[in-house]
């Protein structure tokens, strides 16, 4: 998992998880959208009610979500995103 410019993503949903070596997360909250790359500083974020999560594999393939709500968790270079 150890790519440089890179970091892991974990999306969890109520059925299936999966991990994925990004190399950025845009994320859709309910005060505005912001985007996450390595070594972020943590932080905590509700995800908006019909939403989008959008991320860059570290293989270039861009996949979006939508969201229905949960919450998004940066911490020690590694994101989680729990989904409704």
């Amino acid at each position: 998992m150890e790519h440089t410019n890179a970091f892991e993503l974990e999306i969890i949903k109520q059925t299936e998880s999966k991990k994925v070596s990004i190399l950025w997360v845009e994320i859709q909250s309910p005060t505005g959208n912001f985007v996450v790359g390595p070594e972020h500083h943590p932080l905590v974020s509700l995800l908006k009610h019909r939403g989008k999560l959008t991320y860059k594999e570290y293989n270039g393939n861009e996949t979006s979500l939508d969201t229905y709500g949960g919450i998004f968790k940066v911490a020690n270079n590694k994101a989680t995103a729990l989904l409704d």
